[in-house]
């Protein structure tokens, strides 16, 4: 795989990763039965991956996935000739109360991305190195050339600076 395939894997896996408890009771909640839903969840995996260059970064990832799970959970049902336990109108409900769930989620990243901007530039590398590149302190510190005592005072006071900003800025209605 080059950088640029291995890159949207990664993406991919990690949106679908944080979505997949979400996936699994809607798809739970229509097919009733464990180890169809177990079927189904691989199968969504494998359709939305296959669709995931159609897939809008600026919409949520959950109601997007929801979608190909609608679908797959149908085709399910369909297979076993089951009957749908959930009308059409509720599970719909459920689809955007659970894509309504991950807008609000993706508004509150909008902030934080707002508030982690008001952080100085030095402070911002070390929050980026931390929570984007997974980095321990000790790694950090040694790649910044700051002592590990300065790295952990920079990310508390970050955190507690990005928790106050964002409750802040959300309680007032923008970032």
């Amino acid at each position: 795989m080059d950088d640029s395939r291995d890159r949207r894997h990664e993406d991919f896996l990690k949106r679908y990763l944080q979505a997949q408890p979400s996936i699994r009771a809607y798809v739970l909640s229509i097919v009733r039965d464990f180890h169809v839903t177990e079927d189904v969840l691989q199968e969504v995996a494998v359709a939305a991956w296959e669709r995931y260059d159609r897939y809008d970064p600026a919409r949520p990832f959950v109601g997007w996935v929801l979608g190909v799970a609608h679908h797959k959970c149908i085709d399910s049902l369909r297979a076993r000739k089951a009957r749908v336990l959930l009308p059409d109108d509720l599970a719909d409900r459920l689809a955007q109360d659970a894509a309504m769930l991950s807008e609000e989620a993706a508004e509150r990243r909008k902030v934080l991305a707002g508030c982690v901007e008001k952080l100085t530039e030095t402070v911002r590398s070390v929050v980026r190195l931390r929570f984007e590149e997974n980095l321990d302190t000790h790694e950090i510190a040694r790649k910044e050339g700051k002592s590990l005592a300065a790295v952990s005072k920079m990310l508390t006071r970050a955190r507690a600076f990005l928790i106050q900003c964002t409750e802040r800025s959300l309680a007032t209605g923008g970032g």
